[in-house]
């Protein structure tokens, strides 16, 4: 215990009874005739103020009790024990003009739930009265309270540090276990690691023939002797033992957890009538087996693997959590090793299967690319040569609008008007399915250059500024002044740009804003692209991006006017192939926001 609290103790007792001097002695073990033996652990009262006449005091107490005058040899009952002193006891505590006509002695004695652990003794300048004695009483009884507290508070430390010992140790074991593959390997292993942790060890392994002595943490020598009182000379040429003849073995193996068993029980099940009563004693003397804990070993699913019995070290206590720990660790190794066997043979027969599944899935792999080219390449020459005729179809559909062709009534213009309208959608739909043609087939051939990307956002704006203003949209542009360049294909961000710029006017009424900012941010510069449109219902948010997906129930007429669903899906996909990310916030009625990152170049 720490000295303050002793010296505490002392200073606290002199000072609610006025004692002259008080002195803490505690018990320390025992000596050779079974005596408590009392060692001195502090002294305080009034007279010794400073630590030097402390030390002094602690002397002279030290000197009367060595000449009989004051004793230090037992502990008293449960009772205060009153005692006048000797005149020498004044003289040689040197109280000088304040040496009293008699010194009493008062041994309080100290204990906590029964055990003994000390005396506070107190010398008094007069005789105590009974008042005193209760006093003295409370006194002993606060001191005794406070040692057992510290007591308690050392012996949660030790567990504390023990603990923490215990936990570092099978860290370290578990490393060394995750390290071995090999079953031999991680048997030795398991037995070193466990004499780390302060047990000896043999463990047992479940084979086909039966359970198995496979190893000891013994040193050679006892290892030897005990194989020699078995009439074995190696570990190896023990034959396995079955458990179905045991019980108790059968039961040790089924065991849920960490168990103590007797050493005699335990070796008369395992050996039989080859270990009689005299060579089960030879065997726990020579191999420490006091304390045994039988650790069962069990795999994934629950599986018997084996055994473990570890007995504690002379000088070590036994601790069914540790070994429990140490335990389900061993088993996922030895479980690992064992799996690794198996998978060793069988990964031989399946390289060749694996190989020759390998090229059927190659060669069919090639034959799906080569068929997605094929329809890639078909699906573009279809949108190319559609959009010829219908060019031409809607230029006559204008002219004829124009009244450049001769004057037409009401109901004349009002069907040209929805062939018009009929004619764009399915325009936009063939610019749509051009686009994604033309990604996918060159998809692989993107090249990453660092670029400016304010002329990319003037050259998407400028591209449909004819649109934007003939909708009377609002559009401003927030680029940050000194961005850096972008990495990525410019062609490829200006379609994106493009797509998202384009979704934002479908989205806007006329006269509506649109805003276009970028700025650097933590090696990404983030785009974005905002609206104060429709919105979009928050049930279609996380699907927008998906292929040919639609936002249905729209009351919009321009909405219900909407393409295929691939704008949105070619962002993303571009987006992603360099590296970036895109996502969108909306609230219906409010607009909508779309984001992506496109990463700065270097330098």
């Amino acid at each position: 215990m720490e000295r303050r609290v002793y010296q505490g103790i002392v200073d606290d007792a002199a000072a609610i009874c006025g004692a002259l001097v008080s002195e803490l002695l505690l018990r320390n073990g025992l000596d050779p005739t079974g005596a408590p033996r009392l060692v001195q652990a502090a002294v305080g009262g009034p007279l010794p103020l400073r630590k030097a006449m402390r030390e002094e005091t602690a002397k002279a107490l030290r000197q009367l009790a060595e000449r009989g005058l004051l004793s230090h040899a037992e502990i008293p009952e449960r009772t205060v024990h009153l005692a006048p002193c000797a005149p020498d006891v004044a003289q040689a505590l040197d109280l000088g003009t304040l040496a009293p006509q008699a010194i009493w002695c008062a041994d309080v004695p100290l204990s906590v739930e029964d055990e003994p652990l000390g005396v506070l003794r107190l010398l008094l300048d007069r005789e105590p009265r009974r008042s005193d004695l209760r006093a003295l009483r409370g006194v002993g009884n606060e001191a005794a309270l406070q040692l057992g507290q510290e007591r308690s508070r050392e012996r949660t430390l030790e567990e504390l540090a023990r603990a923490r010992a215990s936990h570092a140790a099978l860290a370290l074991a578990a490393a060394r276990l995750r390290r071995e593959s090999d079953r031999e390997l991680v048997q030795r292993a398991i037995c070193e690691e466990l004499r780390k942790l302060g047990y000896e060890s043999a463990l047992f392994v479940c084979e086909q023939a039966g359970v198995a002595l496979v190893r000891m943490s013994h040193k050679r020598a006892a290892t030897d002797e005990a194989l020699a009182l078995l009439g074995v000379k190696r570990v190896a040429d023990l034959r396995p033992f079955h458990p179905d003849r045991s019980p108790m073995l059968a039961e040790l193996l089924a065991s849920p957890d960490v168990v103590s068993v007797r050493p005699h029980s335990l070796l008369r099940a395992i050996w039989g009538k080859r270990a009689p009563k005299p060579v089960r004693d030879r065997l726990i003397e020579l191999l420490g087996l006091n304390g045994l804990l039988a650790a069962p070993l069990r795999g994934a699913s629950d599986a018997p693997l084996g055994l473990l019995l570890a007995a504690p070290i002379e000088g070590q206590s036994a601790s069914a959590e540790v070994a429990a720990a140490f335990a389900l660790q061993a088993s996922l190794a030895l479980e690992r090793a064992l799996t690794r066997e198996r998978l060793r043979e069988q990964a031989r027969k399946m390289d060749q299967a694996i190989e020759e599944r390998t090229r059927v899935l190659r060669e069919a792999n090639e034959r799906l690319r080569e068929a997605d080219r094929r329809k890639d390449n078909f699906l573009a020459n279809v949108s190319h040569e559609l959009r010829s005729p219908l060019v031409t179809m809607l230029g006559y559909n204008d002219l004829l609008l124009a009244e450049k062709m001769g004057p037409i009534n009401e109901k004349q213009r009002q069907c040209l008007q929805v062939a018009r309208s009929s004619g764009k959608r399915l325009r936009q739909f063939i610019e749509e399915l051009l686009d994604f043609s033309r990604f996918e087939l060159t998809r692989e051939s993107m090249t990453l250059q660092p670029f400016d990307l304010d002329g990319v956002v003037t050259q998407a704006i400028a591209g449909l500024a004819p649109r934007f203003l003939e909708r009377r949209l609002n559009l401003r542009k927030r680029v940050a002044r000194g961005i850096p360049n972008v990495l990525g294909d410019r062609e490829r961000v200006l379609q994106v740009l493009t797509n998202l710029l384009t979704n934002a006017e479908r989205h806007c009424r006329d006269g509506g804003k649109i805003v276009v900012s970028a700025e650097a941010e933590r090696g990404f510069c983030v785009v974005s692209v905002q609206d104060n449109g429709s919105g979009i219902p928050a049930a279609h948010l996380e699907k927008i991006f998906d292929r040919l997906y639609q936002v249905g129930d729209v009351k919009d007429s321009r909405l219900r006017e909407q393409g295929l669903g691939l704008g949105l899906n070619i962002v993303r996909s571009i987006v992603e192939a360099h590296g970036g990310e895109v996502s969108v916030s909306s609230e219906l009625g409010k607009g909508s926001k779309f984001s992506f990152t496109l990463p700065l170049a270097q330098g």
